[in-house]
């Protein structure tokens, strides 16, 4: 116990008996209730106007945790975490898309489950699990059945819509208490349900906060978040990061929006973010105690906008994570809108085709896939990553073959057949029966890792936390209920973002010519970084000593050209992870 509290903090909450039963901060606000047969906490900051009377009124004569279900949806968003107990059993749940997410692994024959995967390791004393590692040396994170693995060997991680069952000293078991709607309503029946679940997910998260900060980059997805913002009186400090590309129109709509608002807007270079994915500590255990991730360049902009908008006062800063995924397209949408009962969906899947010049080849074989969630890890299971997939035909898979660079070994390749083999023996399936839903589910739970991320890298001293409202069960439930008829009429863009946006937002913004573009940006990073690449993989590495990349072929590849940029972004993952691997051992 005394190591548990060195690590975790103090006890916060006993069990009957006068056991701990929660232990942690004060960092947390602490939300109590109980009745005669169960006991319920919350904590966390984004229920700041949640009473320890509305928890009790929640929770009613309920008798059991697992009658909890909509007690706990209710509550869970944010950064909120819940846990109930009855006598033997306990409830532990975070929000749906795990912008705060739950752990466990077992000590010395006791579960213990945290919200931290790095405090579960130094009281076990666990080391990086290799091959997870080897998977965020590439892109596997956008899929569910890779995104969910713990950095760290032997933690366990609960997923999108599951509770922790813990009963007596037993390890817990996923509860899946949340299943996605069905796609069959239209964006007409959705706008004004989904205009008031936005400003419900904004008030709650604004809850006690005097100054309130925003993204504002001239895209859809923050442009409306800061529209619903000003709509609800909310006059957010906005950040802009300007391109260096002459043809980036962005800084255009982000000062129109910020005009119309009459907001306190900031720009700054998006190059300024580069000396922060320099900085020693970026991409440390310090600041990605869950290990190097897609998320590497979100977590250095964080000291940026500490830095930034701290002078405004803020505690919160928001941005439209997700907002692309829940109304946008997607990759899977095609192949959807033509195996689904729409009209006319022939005819169109051929229009959009045309539009996008998708080879005719390539579209059919995309269109006539079938296969399967299992189907799809098997065949990963089985390739030897030499070359990527068959273009617009790969489109419509449940699971996409990860983007693995050159520089990676036969070794990382074994981690990843051998994490995808383990994926078609795992309890977890595809998150909707829908290809769509389930691909969208899949980045919601991206976007939600990102934020998490976001808010363990931010310093303490600067108390800005990290949200986005996108990521609300209630938002999503709603965008998700959208046709996929609908969902694929990508004009006006977001047709149902477009349909609900507040009253003072113009069409304009949904029907724009031009789109950001952020190339540029990549290639600058990369010459920022080649120095260090070559300065961590001169002399050998943490990664070649697990077997994982070759320093020679890394160093090589610093030095070819790419068009796309792709390679460059690929390689300075691997600097990150680098650098992360050697402050973790």
């Amino acid at each position: 116990m005394d190591k548990i509290a060195q690590h975790a903090g103090e006890v916060l909450f006993r069990y009957p008996s006068g056991l701990p039963w929660v232990i942690g901060d004060d960092r947390n606000r602490v939300v109590h209730a109980e009745n005669r047969d169960i006991t319920v906490i919350l904590l966390g900051n984004s229920a700041e106007e949640f009473t320890d009377g509305d928890l009790s009124r929640l929770i009613g004569d309920k008798k059991s945790v697992a009658e909890l279900d909509s007690a706990a949806a209710r509550v869970t968003e944010g950064d909120v975490l819940f846990f109930a107990h009855e006598r033997g059993r306990m409830r532990s749940q975070a929000p749906l898309f795990l912008t705060r997410a739950l752990c466990w692994t077992t000590v010395d024959g006791v579960p213990l489950i945290s919200d931290d995967q790095f405090t579960i390791k130094s009281i076990a004393g666990l080391r990086p699990d290799p091959a997870v590692l080897a998977s965020r040396l590439t892109d596997a994170e956008i899929s569910h059945v890779f995104g969910l693995r713990s950095i760290w060997q032997g933690v366990q991680t609960a997923g999108p819509g599951e509770w922790l069952d813990s009963r007596g000293d037993h390890a817990p078991s996923r509860t899946v208490w949340w299943r996605p709607p069905r796609p069959d309503r239209s964006a007409g029946e959705l706008a004004h349900e989904l205009r008031d679940a936005m400003s419900e997910a904004l008030r709650s998260r604004t809850a006690g906060h005097r100054e309130v900060s925003a993204d504002l980059s001239g895209g859809l997805d923050s442009t409306t978040l800061c529209f619903f913002l000003a709509d609800l009186g909310i006059k957010p400090h906005t950040l802009f990061l300007a391109s260096d590309n002459v043809a980036n129109n962005d800084h255009r709509w982000a000062d129109r929006a910020a005009s119309e608002l009459g907001a306190d807007h900031r720009s700054v270079p998006y190059s300024s973010v580069i000396p922060y994915v320099l900085d020693e500590r970026t991409g440390t255990v310090a600041t990605a105690p869950e290990g190097p991730s897609i998320a590497n360049t979100a977590l250095a902009s964080v000291p940026m906008i500490e830095e930034t908008m701290g002078v405004t006062g803020t505690a919160l800063h928001l941005n439209g994570h997700a907002g692309d995924a829940l109304f946008g397209s997607v990759s899977t949408m095609l192949w959807s809108l033509f195996h689904s009962r729409e009209k006319k969906r022939y005819r169109r899947t051929w229009q959009f085709r045309v539009l996008n010049r998708y080879p005719i080849g390539q579209t059919v074989r995309m269109v006539a896939r079938k296969g399967s969630y299992l189907r799809d890890l098997r065949r990963i299971a089985r390739h030897d990553f030499g070359s990527p997939g068959d273009g617009i035909s790969e489109h419509s898979r449940w699971v996409p073959l990860p983007n693995v660079h050159p520089a990676l070994t036969s070794t990382a390749r074994a981690h990843l057949r051998r994490l995808a083999l383990e994926g078609t023996g795992e309890e977890r399936r595809q998150l909707s029966d829908d290809r769509t839903i389930h691909q969208i589910l899949s980045y919601l739970v991206v976007h939600g890792n990102v934020v998490r991320r976001m808010n363990q890298a931010a310093s303490p001293g600067a108390g800005i936390a990290f949200d986005s409202p996108y990521l609300d069960r209630r938002v999503v439930e709603i965008s998700l209920s959208l046709r996929i008829g609908e969902r694929s009429h990508q004009y006006p863009a977001k047709p149902l973002l477009a349909a609900a946006r507040p009253s003072a937002m113009s069409l304009d913004y949904f029907t724009r010519p031009d789109k950001g573009e952020y190339t540029a940006e990549v290639f600058a990073q990369h010459q920022a970084i080649k120095p260090v690449l070559r300065r961590l993989f001169a002399e050998g590495s943490a990664l070649e000593d697990l077997g994982l990349v070759s320093a020679e072929h890394v160093l090589r590849s610093s030095d070819e050209f790419t068009t796309s940029g792709a390679g460059y972004a690929d390689l300075d993952n691997i600097v990150i992870a680098e650098r992360w691997l050697r402050s973790a051992t």
